[in-house]
C-alpha cells in the first residue's frame, strides 16, 4: 500500500461512495443513527465496504460521519467505541487500501447565529481525531460542512492533533 503522500503524487485515488445511502437502503430508518450500525450491524457496514473495494475504491471511508459527542448524546455507545468499530470494519474489508476517518457536522450551529461555541466545537473534532489517529487511519476526511467557522475547527482539530 505505501504512504498516502508518495501515492498521490503518482496516480489519482478513488474514495468509496455514499454510506448512508446505502444503510437506507439496508434498514436504517429516519432518525436512526448510522453509525449504531458499526456495533449492532457490522456486516451491514463490511458488506457496503466490500462493495465499494469491487467497484475500484482505493480509499474506504469509515461509517463515522456523525460519531461525534453531540450527536450521540443520547446513545448508550460512546464515541470511542463506535469509531474504533467503525475502524476495525474498514480495514478488515480493506486489506490493502487506505482508510479514511469521516468526519462531518455536529450537527449544531456556531455562534453568532446559533449556540456552539468554537472551542467546544474544536474539542469535539478533536476527539474524534484522536481516536482516529490512535487506530492509525491513513488520511482524515472532513465533509458536508456549510459553515466555514464550523470547518475551521474541524481543520485546526485535525492539524494540531495529527
Amino acid at each position: 500500500m505505501g504512504n498516502i503522500i508518495d501515492i498521490i503524487g503518482r496516480k489519482f485515488l478513488l474514495f468509496d461512495g455514499a454510506m448512508g445511502t446505502m444503510l437506507q437502503q439496508r434498514g436504517l430508518k429516519p432518525g436512526d443513527n448510522p453509525e449504531i450500525f458499526n456495533i449492532e450491524k457490522p456486516d451491514i457496514i463490511l458488506d457496503i465496504h466490500k462493495s465499494y473495494i469491487d467497484a475500484g475504491a482505493d480509499i474506504i471511508t469509515t461509517n463515522t460521519f456523525g460519531a461525534n459527542e453531540l450527536k450521540l448524546k443520547d446513545s448508550r455507545y460512546s464515541v470511542e467505541e463506535i469509531i474504533k468499530r467503525g475502524i476495525d470494519i474498514g480495514r478488515k474489508a480493506a486489506k490493502d487500501k487506505f482508510i479514511a476517518l469521516d468526519i462531518g457536522p455536529t450537527g449544531q450551529i456556531l455562534k453568532p447565529i446559533g449556540t456552539l461555541e468554537f472551542e467546544k466545537a474544536y474539542e469535539v473534532f478533536k476527539r474524534q481525531i484522536i481516536v482516529g489517529n490512535s487506530m492509525g487511519v491513513d488520511l482524515i476526511l472532513i465533509e458536508t460542512m456549510s459553515d466555514l467557522y464550523e470547518m475551521k475547527a474541524a481543520i485546526l482539530a485535525a492539524k494540531e492533533n495529527s
